[in-house]
């Protein structure tokens, strides 16, 4: 497990994170030891992830007593802030060390609806289905965006609304394309940072023939 401290994020949410000036000197004593040790990039918070909050605090039908899943959520800031709203929210991540923490937080903000769960997108369990799917950022990585389509086809299909957030790529413009049949809204935020202003878009996907 990586070093934490307790951090107060937007809207005084107060949670565990990981300490951002020890992640890659603890990580490099990770890789001396075990080379295959993957670099952990959910432990940052993303521009796409405080996007994704603020999209779902302006319009809270999408998660509003539903059954929530949030894919890839690294932190899972989004799943965190918005959990009293929804019904139930399962908040998922491939990293064991990832999950860890969510199920830390889960249980400091005390979220008696909230489940932390090991899940790989590549892989989904048939019995696992929500009404919203929370995707942060999932698309950067171009190697992975044949199976993110496979897995929005999936749960639009089954009725489920998509909620993607993410930054403009060269490299995932034909992601975007991909999947801009099922586009219901979009909208885009400048979220400020450490290294200036970056511009999410959060689009809502659905599919419109069902």
């Amino acid at each position: 497990m990586y070093p934490l401290q307790l951090a107060v994020i937007k809207n005084a949410l107060s949670l565990y994170v990981p300490d951002q000036a020890l992640v890659r000197t603890t990580y490099q004593k990770l890789v001396d030891t075990d080379p295959t040790v993957l670099f952990p990039y959910w432990a940052k918070i993303w521009a796409s992830a405080d996007a994704m909050v603020q999209f779902l605090q302006e319009q809270p039908i999408w998660i509003q007593n539903k059954i929530v899943l949030e894919i890839g959520a690294g932190i899972g800031i989004p799943s965190l802030s918005i959990a009293t709203l929804a019904h139930k929210i399962i908040i998922s991540d491939y990293a064991p060390d990832a999950v860890m923490l969510i199920q830390k937080n889960i249980e400091h903000l005390k979220v008696t609806n909230a489940q932390a769960m090991y899940l790989d997108w590549n892989n989904i369990p048939v019995d696992i289905n929500a009404d919203t799917i929370l995707l942060s950022d999932t698309n950067y990585d171009p190697s992975a965006h044949n199976n993110l389509i496979l897995l929005i086809d999936k749960f639009t299909h089954n009725g489920s609304i998509i909620i993607l957030a993410t930054p403009n790529r060269l490299a995932s413009n034909p992601f975007i394309e991909s999947i801009s049949k099922f586009v219901i809204i979009s909208k885009k935020y400048m979220i400020n940072g450490k290294n200036g202003a970056t511009e999410i878009a959060v689009l809502v996907l659905k599919n419109n023939l069902l």
